[in-house]
């Protein structure tokens, strides 16, 4: 399984990746926390260290996982 940790700007931009990753039939969690959770630390603790995949915006990330 692969976690991908995004913080969206806009409540424009979470409509627009729940849409997106509905089209593309990925199964998402959306959690809105004031402090992260577990998962959410370790993914970003993952992309600090290097284990994980740091990109800079949707286009990146879409070419990262051949989308």
């Amino acid at each position: 399984m692969t976690t991908i940790a995004i913080k969206p700007i806009s409540k424009a931009e979470v409509e627009f990746l729940n849409r997106l990753l509905k089209k593309m039939n990925v199964s998402a969690q959306l959690v809105e926390e004031d402090v992260p959770n577990y998962v959410t630390v370790k993914a970003i603790a993952d992309v600090e260290l290097r284990k994980g995949k740091k990109a800079k915006d949707s286009n990146q990330l879409f070419d990262e996982f051949g989308i």
